[in-house]
Order: C-alpha cells, then sequence, then structure tokens
C-alpha cells in the first residue's frame, strides 16, 4: 500500500511535466535547498545563515553558528560541535532526536524514524549554508514538524572553474585542512571536497593519553545536463560522500569537587573510550524544469552509518551515576575509576549498524489569474531505516592506574536488536498570493511502520529463540496555514498554526505495559519582520500545545541507555524570538565603504508539562513529575550579540553568547545549582554562563587571505551539562590561525 501511495504521486509528478509546453532557459536547475529567494515572505518564521556570514565566523563548531539565530536550544557535550544536541522552539535536545535534520534537502540521521538519535552529524565545515525553519514554514518537512528544521547546504557546484585550499593550526594541536575544486560546462558540471579537522583534545586523561578525535571527509557532485538552449532542462546529479572519524571520547564527566580543581580532566577509567564512527551517502537527483513556472525533482538516495562507542560502564559492579553522586560513600569505586586502586571494571561496546534509503519526489507549479498568483507544490517519499544494534560487556581490570582486559564480551551479550521504520509520506502546499497578501495552507500525511526485534542477550547468532517482537503503525494528518502580508517601509506581519508530529521510535519488544504514542501538538505563531537597507529585525511569538509529549532513555540523556520512549503526557511551550541586524556605520557616518553591524539574537522560552506522571527515566530524571514543572535543558533565556567590522580587505567580527540558569531536573521552585553547599543529587540546574569569541579575515589580494579565530577569549571556565554522566566543561581560550587560498 505504501509503495503503491507514493508510486501514484511520483507518476502524477510525471504527467503534469509532460503537460507543460513554456521555457525559460535562465532557471537554475536546483532542488537542494528549501527556501531559496523566499525567506522575506515565508508563512512562518525562517532564517539563513549564508556563506559570507559563515565564512567570516572561521567557525567549524554549529553549535556556536547556530547560536545566532534566535529559537535555538543547544545543550554542548564534546567542545568541538562534532555531536551536538539541539532543539528548536523547546523541543528536547537530546541528540537532536526531535528535529528534522538534512543535507541538502536529504535526510541526514542515521535512522530518523527507527531510532532517531542523531550520532552522526554532518561536518560543519563543508558547509555553504544552512537554513532553519520553524512554525508553519517548515510544514513540508518531516517527520519531525513540531519544532522544525535545519537544512545544511553542502559546496555547491560554482558555474565557472574555481577553488579554495585552506589550512589552519591552533591550540591542543588542532588542525584542519580543506581543498575544494568545481567547475561547470556545457553538459558537465562538478565539485569535488576534501576536508580534515583533528585536534590532541583539550582534556587532561589521568596518567596521560588521547582525548581528542581525527575526523575526515570526502565530497563529491557530478551533474550532467543537456543544453542551455534546449526547450526542456533536464539534470541529473549524483553525490557521493564518505566519512570517518576516531575519537577518543567518552561519556564520563567528572564530579563537582574534581571539576573545581581541574576543569578539563578525564578520569583514568576513560582510558580505554573510543568512538569509531563511518558514514556513507550517496544519491541520485534528477531535475527538469521547463520554466520558472514548473519544475520536478526525484532524489533516491542510499545512507550507511556505523557507530561503535566503547565506553566505562560500571567499577566493581557500581553504576558511574551512583558513585560521582556520592564519592565520598562510595570511595572505592571513585579510587578506581581515578586509577588510585585496582578493581575491576565493566566495559561496554555499543556497536550499532544503521541504514537509511528512500526516493523522494516534488512537483512545483506556478500560474497567475488576473491580480492573483497560485503556487503548488505535491511531494511524497518514500523512505525505510533500520538500526542493528550490538553492545557487547567485557571486563578489565584497572592495575596501577593502567586497564587490561580480563574477558571479552561476546558480542551481543548486553543487547541484540534490530529495529526497523518504513515509511510514506506526502504533503500538498497551496500558496496564493493577491497584492501583498500571501496565504499558505496545506497539508502533511504520514504513514508509518515501526518493527522491533528483540533476539535477546542470550542469542546472539539470532536464531531466533528467544526472539520477541513488537510492531506499531501510524496514519497521521497533519493540517496547517500561514498567511504573510507585506505593508509599507519593508514590514511583513505573517503567522499561521499547523499541527506538528513527532514518530514514537519503534515499539519496546520487552515492555508489557503501554507503548509511546505519536507526540503531537497545535503550534501557533505570529511574527513581525522589517527590512530595509541597514536594518533588518524579526519579532516572533510561538506557543505549542501538546496533547503528548515523548521522553526517551538513552545513554547520553543519563538513561539506562533501553533507547526506549516513553508518554508524558500534556505540555505547554511559548516564547518568544528576536533578531536583529543593524548596519550601525552607514547610520551613523553614512559611508558605503565600511560596515559595522551590531546583530542580537534572542530567544525567551517557558515549557512546562501540564499532567502529573511517573517518569521512565533519560534526561527527565525519574521520579514523579508534577503538573507545571520545567521541562529539564530549556534554556528560558539565550542571547547572542556579535559586533561585526568590515572593510575591502579586513573583517572582525566579535560574538559574545549568554546561556541563562538550565534546569536539569523537572521543578517549579529554588533552584540548586553545582556548589560545594549542595548534594550532587539536589542539583537542579546548571548556572548560567557568557562566552565570547573572536574572528577576524586579512585579504591580501585575490588569492589569499588569512584568518584568525578565538575561541572563548575571557578564558571562562564553566560547566555546559551534567550529562551524560557527570559535569562536563566548555573548551577553555583556543586560537586557531591559518590560510585560505583561492585557486
Amino acid at each position: 500500500m505504501r509503495t503503491t501511495i507514493f508510486c501514484l504521486l511520483t507518476l502524477l509528478s510525471v504527467q503534469v511535466l509532460a503537460q507543460s509546453t513554456q521555457i525559460d532557459t535562465t532557471h537554475q536547475l536546483s532542488d537542494v535547498s528549501i527556501v531559496a529567494q523566499k525567506i522575506n515572505r515565508l508563512p512562518g518564521a525562517g532564517q539563513v545563515i549564508d556563506a559570507k556570514k559563515i565564512t567570516m565566523l572561521n567557525q567549524p563548531d554549529i553549535n556556536k553558528v547556530l547560536r545566532i539565530v534566535p529559537g535555538v536550544q543547544i545543550r554542548d557535550e564534546e567542545g568541538f560541535g562534532l555531536r551536538p544536541n539541539i532543539g528548536l522552539r523547546a523541543t528536547p535536545v537530546n541528540r537532536s532526536a526531535k528535529i528534522t535534520i538534512m543535507e541538502d534537502g536529504v535526510l541526514m540521521s542515521p535512522a530518523p524514524y527507527a531510532d532517531p538519535s542523531a550520532y552522526y552529524f554532518p561536518t560543519f565545515a563543508r558547509m555553504e549554508s544552512v537554513e532553519v525553519l520553524k512554525g508553519s514554514s517548515q510544514i513540508k518537512q518531516g517527520p519531525y514538524t513540531i519544532g522544525g528544521a535545519i537544512n545544511l547546504i553542502s559546496t555547491s557546484i560554482p558555474q565557472t572553474l574555481q577553488g579554495q585550499i585552506s589550512a589552519g593550526y591552533g591550540s591542543f594541536g588542532t588542525n584542519q585542512q580543506r581543498v575544494w575544486i568545481g567547475n561547470s560546462g556545457p553538459q558537465l558540471d562538478y565539485v569535488f571536497d576534501v576536508s580534515r579537522i583533528a585536534s590532541a583534545g583539550f582534556k587532561d586523561l589521568d596518567n596521560g593519553g588521547k582525548t581528542g578525535f581525527d575526523r575526515r571527509d570526502f565530497m563529491a557532485k557530478i551533474r550532467l545536463h543537456n543544453a542551455s538552449t534546449a526547450k526542456f532542462r533536464q539534470s541529473v546529479t549524483l553525490k557521493f560522500l564518505n566519512m570517518t572519524e576516531d575519537g577518543n571520547e567518552s561519556y564520563l564527566g567528572l564530579t563537582f569537587e574534581d571539576f573545581k580543581q581541574t576543569p578539563n580532566r578525564r578520569y583514568a577509567a576513560t582510558q580505554m573510550d573510543y568512538l569509531d564512527l563511518q558514514h556513507q551517502h550517496v544519491s541520485v537527483g534528477y531535475v527538469g524544469s521547463l520554466h520558472d513556472h514548473f519544475q520536478v525533482s526525484i532524489t533516491g538516495y542510499y545512507a550507511n552509518t556505523y557507530r561503535d562507542w566503547a565506553r566505562v560502564n560500571h567499577i566493581n559492579g557500581t553504576g558511574l551515576m551512583t558513585i560521582l553522586s556520592n564519592p565520598n560513600d562510595q570511595s572505592e569505586g571513585y579510587q578506581v575509576m581515578t586509577g588510585k586502586a585496582n578493581g575491576e571494571i565493566g566495559f561496554q561496546s555499543a556497536a550499532r549498524n544503521f541504514y537509511s534509503q528512500g526516493v523522494q519526489t516534488t512537483i512545483r507549479k506556478n500560474l497567475v489569474t488576473g491580480n492573483v498568483r497560485h503556487e503548488i507544490q505535491l511531494g511524497a517519499r518514500f523512505h525505510q531505516d533500520q538500526a542493528d544494534r550490538y553492545a557487547t560487556l567485557s571486563t578489565y581490570q584497572m592495575n596501577n592506574g593502567w586497564m587490561a582486559l580480563s574477558e571479552a564480551g561476546i558480542k551481543g551479550n548486553a543487547e541484540n536488536q534490530i529495529r526497523k521504520a518504513e515509511s510514506v509520506s506526502g504533503f500538498l502546499q497551496y500558496e496564493l498570493q493577491y497584492k501583498r497578501l500571501t496565504i499558505t495552507p496545506g497539508i502533511r500525511l504520514e504513514q508509518i511502520k515501526l518493527e522491533n526485534h528483540n533476539y535477546g542477550v542470550n542469542d546472539v547468532a539470532r536464531w531466533g529463540a528467544n526472539l520477541t517482537m513488537a510492531t506499531n503503525e501510524l496514519n497521521v494528518f497533519l493540517p496547517g496555514i500561514g498567511f504573510n502580508v507585506v505593508m509599507n517601509h519593508g514590514m511583513s506581519l505573517f503567522g499561521g498554526l499547523h499541527k506538528g508530529f513527532s514518530p514514537p521510535g519503534t515499539p519496546s519488544a520487552a515492555s508489557a505495559g503501554s507503548q509511546a504514542m505519536a507526540e503531537t501538538a497545535m503550534n501557533y505563531e505570529l511574527g513581525y519582520r522589517l527590512k530595509n537597507k541597514n536594518l533588518r529585525t524579526q519579532l516572533v511569538g510561538f506557543y505549542s500545545d501538546y496533547d503528548n509529549i515523548l521522553g526517551s532513555d538513552n545513554f547520553s540523556g543519563g538513561g539506562a541507555g533501553t533507547g526506549d520512549m516513553f508518554n508524558a503526557g500534556r505540555a505547554k511551550v511559548y516564547g518568544v524570538e528576536v533578531s536583529l541586524d543593524w548596519n550601525l556605520w552607514q547610520v551613523l557616518v553614512r559611508n558605503e565603504s565600511r560596515k559595522l553591524n551590531l546583530a542580537v539574537a534572542y530567544t525567551y522560552s517557558d515549557a512546562r508539562f501540564a499532567d502529573t506522571f511517573e517518569n521512565a527515566g533519560g534526561d527527565w530524571g525519574s521520579g514523579v513529575v508534577n503538573a507545571g514543572d520545567q521541562i529539564p535543558f530549556i534554556t528560558p533565556h539565550l542571547l547572542t550579540a556579535s559586533l561585526v567590522y568590515e572593510q575591502s580587505k579586513l573583517n572582525i567580527a566579535l560574538v559574545g553568547r549568554y546561556v541563562g540558569l538550565t534546569s536539569t531536573k523537572p521543578d517549579q521552585g529554588t533552584w540548586y545549582v553545582p556548589s560545594d553547599a549542595v548534594n550532587y543529587n539536589d542539583v537542579n540546574a546548571i548556572d548560567a554562563s557568557f562566552v565570547m569569541d573572536v574572528s577576524a579575515n586579512y585579504r591580501w589580494n585575490q588569492r589569499l587571505t588569512t584568518y584568525c579565530a578565538i575561541n572563548n577569549a575571557l578564558n571562562t571556565s564553566y560547566i555546559v551539562a551534567n550529562l551524560p554522566q557527570g559535569y562536563r566543561p566548555g573548551m577553555p581560550l583556543s586560537v586557531m590561525v591559518g590560510l585560505k587560498c583561492a585557486l
């Protein structure tokens, strides 16, 4: 049935294409951007971080770049932005599992339906722009439509022969290199992009050892197209991506006492912790266009992700959180953890092999009747993904500060299951533009089948003797409507409402109780935009009324690591987003040869549970959650301000980021941040922090540019989170210098 629905929609698009007869040979064949040039008349909040801004910031950490957009919630983890925890409009942030993540318009999470935690995130160093969509402007995207969508635009194929070689070196042995080259010909276009970023790490392991990483990317795009004089413009683009990462990274953080003394410390028990990450992606995209009024695109894609994060699991049979919460009472385990005593260490390898594949098609038709412009978009996607999860528990012995394997576990003795998902989704969006008014109604459909095959830890060969299965099927109808009214002097008013949705993940094969239901919410927004020569600003109010919000049980969120989701009932979320970009130099000096831009992004969020329930774990903790409790890790106050000076050869950017006090447990009373006077288990918030970054570029000539980036210029010592296990530091003062040479 799912395949039949998708085929019908695809055939419809081809038939409509065959009926069109006009031509515009100047039309650019592209389908990687969601909003293209429509950002100023979207029926919802949307912002684009363009190539100029990204180049100016010299920032490979997407966490720091996304903070210049209001409405984005982020929980830092390892300090380099390799595995960001992102939420939009107060959706839970853990592993970016509640937002739609795309690269060039294609889903990029390893298994977005079956196992949504985004352990792989595209390397930001090779991105040329980022689109962030919220509210009714992202109704076409899915499957996660409550908070919003992030679309990363990778290096595009240039119109003429272009390329660049860049290299940088900085603190902690951090180094990055990148080479890209591309060209467009009469019928063959291409771009190749090779990049590497590596570091020795800013944390210091007890007794010495590696705490850094090495990530390498290769991307290629090859496009075939007919001649520009052809009546029917067509192109086929092959995209290939291969990424590998070797990371000496751990889930284990620090006690507060140890954080105060040496915030960048790593315990001896983490010396064997290691992440092996590999990702391959291939897609073939067809775009056909007869004129600006009609376009069809069809993309087939396949991705495979392998992730094995091996790490310390317990010490002398005691859980790590038990030791961290009271190292005095658990002194024996703590001494083993720090390498000062001998003991037994449980060490778990969490190997997971993901695949994701599908075909998606979109048709776009524009027409004019009198004074009314119409745009119709119809899209469909057939998608399958799977997560093959093997977890293996082995035993090491800590001896004089060094770990040695004493008993190798049998593969799958800690977890042994396969999670599968299959979906057919479609959308229909109609845009009516009459004079200054644009109205955009739309619907989205999701038909999903989810399966969990749990073979059990005693059947590692998967013969099926102990197999338990669970299935879940959903049919979801998601309507929405938005509007945009253009007023005088570059002002516009926009708003909308839509029903948002998040899949419930695969059902638990071990649970005898109720299974997770779909996460749904009615979402409302009202906003104001102003754009003129020297000032751009946007003010948005939003409100999400959840019928059912979902929690998750992951190690990365402080849970038991089952990966299961659970129902948490109703929730209420509201907030305000403010963005401003003001060219002060032109206003004050009236000299266009230079610029001094002040940009501000502020977000206020209030996210609370509306029902009382027994929590099942994860980053919401455990025990009773009361109606009115704040949802953890949704920061009420976020502020990023930047001041950028530009002239013909030099630009300098100062970026300050304020992250307000953030709850770490559901609560609504007094907030207790880490301190000597507060027990670890009583801490329910992380204190506010302010960090400043500086970036500068100097262009010597048309080809050669020198750059410098200073992160945490004030060398602020601060806690970014108490997850996955223990307190984790933000990156201290670091400097990167480098060269960019255009080919």
